[in-house]
């Protein structure tokens, strides 16, 4: 009984060390997300007339390859491009592969993966907590977000319907955590925390340039498939209140693989500190 207590209560020690490893971080990203959001959100009555005049004049079609580029002069819109395709989609996916594609690699490559195994884990769970990790992460940034929007919204007196801006945040989780997912096997794979991250780095602006030629050319509608970010779509979420549940199915499916073969990879590798 005492053996299986003291099991019970470390289990998810590596966890908690994982967000504590991040917080600075993770306060860091919580507020610059929040002041781009207030910076670009507020923006909107400035840009209002121009965004207007680009639609009636055609130029908008430069922006083709975001998804409901032909709204951007309504605020929703304009959140759409400015602030969720952009930083929400492409830069936070960013962050989070560089941070996941060096999170196993980092502790190989300083020397303290032994201390790390020395827990009375194993190393599927490692991978596990790993993962559990970064959600705290996840969570914390999307709400201030959601906060933000919600504040500046009410500020300059536009019109959003909040329901739908939290569903745009929430469906957006399976993405996080797909990329995550990805960054900790390429993390195993790769021991050297640097290379990893560029890795996972140019994946990411990889899948999303598939993503926009797919968008822009007709022809190379196919490619947008291989690319997570097609399953993510938060203007459809923030203007209909509508989520892409095969999306969704489709980044759990990654995340639960990824994390599947990251284990077994993981657990049949010999560690070399």
């Amino acid at each position: 009984m005492d053996d299986f207590g003291i099991k019970k209560i470390l289990r998810f020690k590596i966890a908690l060390q994982t967000i504590k490893d991040y917080w600075k971080i993770t306060i860091i990203l919580t507020l610059l997300f929040m002041g781009m959001t207030a910076m670009y959100a507020g923006m909107f009555p400035a840009f209002k007339d121009v965004l207007t005049e680009m639609l009636e004049s055609g130029l908008a079609e430069g922006f083709s390859f975001f998804r409901g580029a032909e709204d951007m002069g309504s605020y929703v819109g304009f959140l759409n491009i400015e602030l969720y395709q952009i930083f929400w989609i492409m830069i936070l996916g960013i962050i989070f592969g560089f941070l996941s594609g060096a999170v196993i690699a980092k502790e190989i490559e300083g020397k303290t993966i032994d201390l790390l195994m020395s827990n009375p884990v194993s190393k599927k769970q490692i991978i596990f907590e790993k993962f559990i990790g970064f959600i705290p992460m996840i969570i914390m940034i999307n709400i201030a977000v959601i906060l933000t929007v919600f504040g500046v919204t009410i500020a300059i007196g536009e019109n959003l319907d909040f329901g739908n801006v939290v569903l745009a945040h929430i469906s957006s989780f399976p993405y996080f955590l797909s990329i995550i997912a990805i960054g900790i096997l390429v993390s195993v794979v790769i021991n050297e925390k640097m290379k990893a991250g560029i890795i996972m780095v140019a994946l990411i602006v990889g899948m999303f340039i598939f993503e926009s030629l797919s968008k822009m050319i007709p022809d190379y509608e196919a490619i947008g498939y291989i690319s997570i970010t097609h399953y993510y779509d938060p203007y459809n979420a923030l203007k209909y209140g509508e989520i892409d549940a095969v999306g969704i199915i489709v980044l759990s499916v990654i995340v639960i693989w990824s994390l599947i073969i990251a284990m077994i990879y993981f657990e049949n590798t010999d560690i070399t500190v």
